[in-house]
């Protein structure tokens, strides 16, 4: 299965550096010149998260996620190639990669969304300026391949400048952070966008987006700059209220991501995988619930494909009642690097596209109110998280 996966890496890795490499070819052709514009904090390539989170009794459980990146140029046009998913489509796990990392981390497949192993699923092309309160203003106006929308979709940024020394930006939606609990305000319809999007975030350098830039597993667990950063964040995600069926609701919430722990801890570092490109670590004394005892949580990341793409898997532990590994409602979670202008790895953006299976099949099974599907930011202190203190 190792070989199988690592020639489809092969195979769909030459086609997104292809992808990559036309983002600018693609804004060249966008139409007559235009006058020179700021880039946004002055970075050209961003790596963005977008979605659509609501109460279900607005929403009916139709939320939506999408990640890929933004190519800015000073022409004042814009590209973005992504990868999306629909709650209502629901969108399964697929092995990715194999864990064997030994110790305590059980040798597992490491899932992601399908869809993410791939080529970008999606595409449009547009123009960017500045709005009169100074907010960043994106309007696609047509595919990735030059077909015109039928309305543009117009997305309102707030840009933060200067974070790591002035070597990268972010942008965010105008209610990304926050208290974490279960009672986020959802913008207003137009207050974010034109369309659906109603939550995002995003980071800019003028580092490469090729595979090139990408951080390996093993440098963030070995190199001291990295191993030993506990990269933090927020997470808005559509979820249950509760595990009471008889009150739960569908709900908006934020959580934190990351934690205190460091991937290069010397008390309990993460393992590095043998073969694929991962690691594993087993975290103890989690908020997961156990008739047995054990509250360990199981957790993954691993590279993927080309360009800035990495996955994460996690699970309770005591869900695989014995064996090794748990194979229905884990929370997988497509990842992209954020990388600086001095080419330092600073963290991920990243979606969570989880669909509730049923245990005897693993098949998809209805249960909408089980689902997560949210966006977040996972990253270095020097990029100014606005997390609670």
């Amino acid at each position: 299965m190792q070989a199988a996966v690592r020639t489809a890496a092969v195979r769909t890795a030459g086609a997104l550096t292809a992808v990559i490499a036309l983002l600018t070819a693609l804004v060249g052709t966008a139409g007559p010149a235009r006058a020179a514009a700021a880039l946004p904090g002055g970075k050209a390539n961003w790596v963005v998260s977008v979605g659509y989170m609501d109460l279900a009794s607005k929403s009916n459980y139709r939320n939506w996620v999408r990640l890929g990146y933004y190519a800015f140029q000073p022409d004042g046009t814009v590209v973005t190639n992504y990868w999306s998913w629909n709650q209502r489509d629901q969108p399964v796990r697929v092995n990715a990669l194999t864990a064997d990392c030994g110790g305590e981390v059980p040798t597992c497949p490491v899932r992601t969304v399908e869809g993410f192993t791939g080529d970008p699923t999606g595409g449009f092309r547009g123009t960017f300026g500045r709005t009169s309160d100074g907010r960043l203003a994106v309007t696609w106006t047509a595919t990735a391949s030059g077909a015109a929308l039928a309305q543009p979709l117009t997305e309102y940024w707030n840009l933060t400048t200067g974070l790591a020394d002035g070597k990268a930006a972010r942008i965010t939606s105008p209610t990304f952070y926050g208290a974490y609990g279960n009672d986020v305000t959802v913008p207003a319809a137009g207050a974010f966008s034109s369309y659906t999007a109603n939550f995002g975030v995003g980071y800019g350098s003028n580092a490469s987006l090729s595979r090139t830039s990408r951080a390996t597993m093993s440098r963030l667990v070995q190199d001291a700059r990295y191993g030993a950063e506990p990269y933090r964040g927020a997470f808005v995600v559509a979820k249950a209220s509760s595990s009471d069926p008889a009150t739960r609701q569908g709900i908006v919430g934020r959580e934190g991501t990351g934690g205190g722990w460091t991937f290069g801890a010397a008390a309990d570092p993460w393992r590095l995988c043998s073969g694929d490109p991962c690691m594993g670590w087993v975290q103890h004394n989690t908020s997961c619930a156990a008739a047995d005892g054990d509250t360990a949580r199981v957790r993954y990341i691993g590279e993927v494909g080309g360009g800035r793409r990495n996955t994460e898997e996690y699970w309770c532990r005591t869900l695989a009642q014995g064996q090794p590994c748990y194979a229905y409602n884990s929370h997988p979670r497509p990842l992209l690097q954020v990388i600086d202008d001095s080419g330092e790895f600073q963290g991920w953006v990243g979606v969570e596209a989880f669909t509730h299976v049923a245990t005897r099949t693993g098949q998809p099974d209805g249960n909408w109110i089980a689902g997560y599907w949210g966006i977040f930011d996972m990253v270095s202190a020097d990029l100014k998280p606005e997390i609670p203190s």
